[in-house]
């Protein structure tokens, strides 16, 4: 209903998406699933203009007193609280939750001050069936489960070294060099996402001579000159004591799936932190792919 309301006050839905602090898609589809649910045509769409139907007009009045009655009950229990309130827990890749959205946390409090999310960086997978989370940011699609999948957008994995590990080792031209060199990599017994079992089949029988679950451990074992590491680029372009090896060459793109559970996909607070996730990952792909 607060979507009816501002699309029907302002006439567009950029401007109503403006006033939310969403996406206009967001706010397209949440008329649509409201008409949907009602039978109903509350809108009649010229352009970029969205006029009450006669249906919506009727709509209106009691949505308004909705509203009324909303604004009243909120003053009374909490005269203080702003915006939608609730406890939301996010489960995400260690180095995605830990070095890319936990940089961003004060932004989305900022503008939700009535929201406290709850940050579990863990590369391992997270029920959202068990309530071991409420959304999870994951490399691959839900094949199963009450839960609602959609793209977030892709992150782009390099090969990064020291200045003094290349300065010690033979040169790097072509990626057959490799073979002759030492790298840093996951426990595979520890390792439960098989998108990240790619350095075999990159390499062959890589000489790896340390092992970590951690990302920012291999990025911190790189940068002291044990040798390459595999890294996404929101971590290894940020270390200035890194820099990228065959960077042409040796570029894996993969993708960020925002994963929700089914039944609290359309809470408020969870709403508003799944947007907010999909607009920080749109504003940042330079860095989320490399090529800033």
């Amino acid at each position: 209903m607060r979507y009816f309301l501002e699309v029907a006050r302002r006439g567009k839905l950029s401007s109503a998406a403006l006033r939310l602090g969403v996406d206009h898609t967001t706010v397209s589809r949440r008329i649509s699933a409201l008409e949907a649910s009602l039978s109903l045509a509350l809108f009649d769409r010229s352009g970029r203009s969205y006029r009450l139907t006669e249906d919506g007009r009727r709509l209106l009045s009691h949505a308004e007193k909705m509203e009324a009655g909303s604004i009243d009950l909120i003053e009374a229990v909490a005269p203080s609280a702003s915006g939608p309130t609730g406890v939301v827990r996010l489960a995400s890749p260690e180095a995605f939750g830990s070095q890319f959205l936990a940089r961003h946390a004060a932004g989305f409090h900022a503008h939700n001050p009535g929201i406290q999310l709850e940050l579990i960086a863990e590369t391992r997978l997270m029920s959202l069936t068990r309530r071991e989370a409420d959304m999870a940011v994951t490399l691959s699609k839900a094949a199963h489960g009450r839960v609602v999948s959609q793209k977030l957008g892709d992150y782009r994995l390099r090969l990064y070294a020291a200045p003094s590990y290349l300065q010690n080792h033979p040169p790097i031209i072509q990626p057959g060099d490799l073979k002759e060199h030492q790298f840093i990599w996951y426990v595979d017994d520890l390792l439960p996402l098989p998108q990240l079992k790619m350095l075999d089949k990159m390499i062959g029988a890589p000489n790896i001579v340390f092992r970590t679950t951690s990302v920012v451990g291999q990025a911190n074992a790189a940068a002291a000159g044990l040798g390459l590491a595999l890294l996404p680029c929101f971590v290894g372009d940020g270390l200035p004591s890194l820099t990228t090896v065959l960077p042409r060459e040796v570029s894996i793109i993969r993708d960020l799936w925002l994963t929700t559970y089914a039944d609290v996909a359309e809470e408020p607070h969870v709403l508003r932190l799944s947007d907010f996730l999909k607009s920080l990952v749109l504003s940042e792909r330079r860095a989320l792919v490399g090529d800033r």
